[in-house]
């Protein structure tokens, strides 16, 4: 067997998101039908439901998270490359065999992912990723065999 153990607490969340999703969006749309009809625009009541019901659809298709999180929220998703062609965005060499890192800050309202003002893509070779780099670019020279240090001017200094 391999993988996360199974367990039942995955299959409750599942069950109570979605639960919990039916619930906020059944009480959205029956404010945005009753309260218009109350005052005597029915019309209305129905307009506001079946725009309601557009955008409880795109938020069902744009959740991302449990119903329950509000907020700013951070992710990053790491890959391994085995494309020779990819470089370093660290050192410049070539990140076959490295990580892949897409990065993401997203506002959250409900569930639903509503803006993504930070996102961005690296790549790292493996030298860069056990902590060799600190920071610098390497440069191989090659007529001597050994790696020269070379600072990288493209950040400002401390």
């Amino acid at each position: 067997m391999s993988g996360r153990p199974r367990s039942l607490d995955r299959r409750l969340r599942r069950v109570a998101d979605r639960v919990g999703f039916a619930l906020l969006w059944g009480w959205i749309l029956s404010s945005l039908f009753f309260a218009p009809t109350l005052l005597g625009y029915w019309w209305v009541g129905a307009l506001a439901f079946v725009a309601g019901l557009l955008v409880c659809w795109q938020a069902a298709a744009a959740s991302t998270h449990p119903v329950y999180v509000i907020g700013t929220r951070r992710e990053v998703d790491r890959a391994r490359i085995a494309d020779p062609g990819r470089t370093c965005d660290e050192c410049g060499r070539s990140a076959e065999g490295g990580e892949y890192r897409r990065y993401a800050k997203r506002r959250v309202l409900f569930g639903t992912t509503v803006a993504v003002p930070e996102w961005g893509e690296n790549a790292y070779c493996p030298a860069c990723l056990d902590g060799e780099s600190d920071g610098r670019r390497h440069a191989a020279d090659e007529s001597e065999g050994d790696a020269t240090l070379v600072t990288d001017r493209s950040r400002p200094g401390p």
